[in-house]
């Protein structure tokens, strides 16, 4: 049985290789290339990433902001081989509000201080400050949750638990969603524009990378803003209190 000759060891490392369909061998990052070219240019990507989006919105591993900035990354690091740039926002913006109903349908639904991780301790505390900056600072809080992986799912089912007016609620979250959605594909572009003439592949994974790292910053932020606006309970105590008085 003939096996395909390995190049030079220093020009292409052989763990950096795989066999092609001519008997040859090819770097592996270019097999990658080749497929995402055949799956980005398909509508099949804009169904994968309504679904991402939409599913994300309930369920926090799933990476829909990741595909948001990877197909617009790769539209401009390769341009011809992607959809087009107002199908990934239209789809990433109907998928993502269609989930956040849900995820606030859910709240309506089930009752969400049963749930083992909201029942007790940093849970339940976590459930009272959640419930109470919604009444107070509805609109930027719902709108902040939305950057944020797993707040936005507490917020929104916390939203529906509590009441909270679905109007209201779907103006926010919609205004929040194209925000949302413009900022992932804001750093696709920049990844895209500035890496891709060097690596198409380079340059998602930069950008999809740099998406994660981002969150997790707006993660650290919102949680700080949530402390300062809701502070400890003898400060909360004396805050009603006094709108009591006020009443």
């Amino acid at each position: 049985m003939l096996t395909p000759a390995l190049p030079d060891a220093v020009s292409a490392p052989a763990l950096l290789l795989t066999a092609g369909g001519d008997g040859g061998w090819v770097p592996i990052s270019q097999t990658i290339t080749e497929w995402i070219h055949s799956f980005a240019g398909s509508p099949l990507a804009l169904l994968v990433l309504a679904g991402l989006c939409f599913t994300d919105a309930f369920f926090p591993p799933v990476p829909a902001e990741s595909i948001v900035i990877g197909l617009t990354s790769w539209y401009f690091a390769s341009p011809g081989h992607v959809v087009a740039l107002p199908g990934i926002f239209l789809c990433a913006v109907i998928g993502a509000t269609l989930g956040d109903s849900f995820a606030f349908f859910l709240g309506t639904r089930i009752h969400v201080q049963r749930i083992k991780s909201w029942r007790n301790g940093k849970g339940e505390q976590a459930f009272e400050r959640t419930a109470k900056l919604l009444h107070k600072r509805g609109t930027s809080f719902i709108f902040a949750a939305r950057f944020v992986p797993g707040g936005r799912v507490a917020v929104n089912m916390c939203a529906g638990a509590t009441g909270f007016p679905h109007s209201r609620f779907m103006r926010t979250d919609l205004a929040a969603v194209i925000c949302w959605v413009s900022y992932g594909m804001s750093i696709g572009f920049a990844s895209g524009s500035i890496l891709g003439p060097i690596n198409p592949l380079l340059a998602t994974l930069v950008g999809m990378v740099g998406g994660v790292i981002l969150s997790l910053l707006l993660d650290r932020l919102v949680a700080r803003l949530q402390r300062r606006f809701q502070p400890g309970r003898p400060d909360s105590s004396e805050e009603s209190t006094g709108s009591e008085s006020e009443e």
